[in-house]
């Protein structure tokens, strides 16, 4: 595609187009003639310039012409907003009316104010840019605004070196969350339920566990004192209630059951996940929900990825079934 062409495109709705709108759409353009320059440098490639003329203009850009000087592409953008000259200067009229005999004559008094014109008009967009955060947002959050919020929680060292095994780009939501102190059930099924893509997700709190009792701390009646309802324990172990929780995973599919065993990476992420999100060294264990018309029968195929153990049954399997794999806490 030539620059006729683009400026014959254009043309036909630069007067649709807002000034954001475009400088993307004219970025677009300018990277197939510098498809190795970033978008940042591409803004370098456009032109500002006041519209001198006196009447009433009703859109933000005037025209936009794409020109080549000395074998470089640009693009000249003419606006109908914040210029020295034109309908919406706040010098007096008498200045564009010199500006419009400069037209029509040599055009140099026309294009030494336009020097400053370019200078005053090329701040809008990198301010309209700086307040929209899905403007700047780069895949690879290498953009200052994701720098900024990642460096709250200490990972954008983790973009740099490559070392993080979460997926950042889905935590970018969940920053302000994740940064708090003390974190609640519901908030970590939010940021559960988000990061996996999984709608129906419960959080079962105060989940039973057994724990041995250190035996230091036997009770030893005749040797030490103890006191009944503080500290005297009978046994060995001692079930409590106040240090593991339960993530349900509701309509769990056959892929799941893959992709969360020891054939997949998911459930190593997910436990990174929980030890990043939580303050507590908290036990906890994952259950999958499985419904009976999600179930498959062990079939013996070279092709087939059904695995005993992992997402197939022997035998009767025609009701619904909680399978739990049980992690422990960091």
């Amino acid at each position: 595609m030539n620059i006729d062409d683009i400026n014959k495109r254009i043309k036909e709705s630069t007067f649709n187009y807002s000034l954001p709108q475009s400088i993307r759409i004219v970025c677009a353009y300018l990277k197939k003639f510098y498809p190795e320059k970033e978008y940042e440098k591409l803004y370098d490639k456009i032109i500002f310039q006041a519209n001198p003329s006196l009447a009433f203009q009703k859109t933000e850009i005037a025209s936009i012409n794409f020109i080549e000087i000395d074998e470089e592409v640009k693009v000249e953008i003419r606006l109908n907003f914040l210029g020295i000259f034109g309908s919406s200067s706040p010098m007096p009229s008498h200045f564009t009316e010199m500006v419009l005999d400069s037209v029509d004559s040599d055009m140099l008094l026309h294009d030494f104010l336009n020097l400053f014109n370019h200078h005053l008009q090329r701040f809008v967009y990198p301010i309209w840019k700086k307040h929209r955060y899905y403007i700047q947002y780069r895949h690879d959050l290498k953009d200052k605004f994701s720098k900024y919020i990642l460096s709250f929680l200490g990972l954008y060292s983790n973009i740099n070196l490559n070392n993080s095994s979460l997926n950042l780009q889905k935590l970018i939501p969940y920053i302000g969350i994740l940064s708090m102190k003390h974190k609640s059930a519901g908030t970590l099924k939010a940021v559960i339920r988000h990061y996996l893509s999984h709608d129906n997700i419960e959080i079962i709190q105060c989940i039973p566990s057994k724990y041995n009792i250190p035996s230091w701390q036997y009770s030893s009646l005749g040797n030490k004192n103890i006191s009944l309802g503080s500290d005297f324990l009978i046994g060995e172990s001692i079930v409590s209630k106040n240090a593991k929780f339960r993530i349900l995973l509701k309509d769990a599919k056959d892929e799941d059951l893959i992709k969360y065993s020891v054939l997949g990476e998911k459930m190593a992420e997910l436990n990174n996940l929980i030890s990043f999100s939580l303050n507590e060294p908290l036990e906890h264990d994952v259950c999958f929900e499985i419904k009976k018309e999600n179930k498959k029968e062990l079939i013996l195929d070279e092709n087939g990825k059904t695995y005993l153990g992992i997402n197939s049954w022997i035998g009767n399997s025609d009701f619904d079934e909680n399978i739990i794999i049980a992690q422990k806490g960091k």
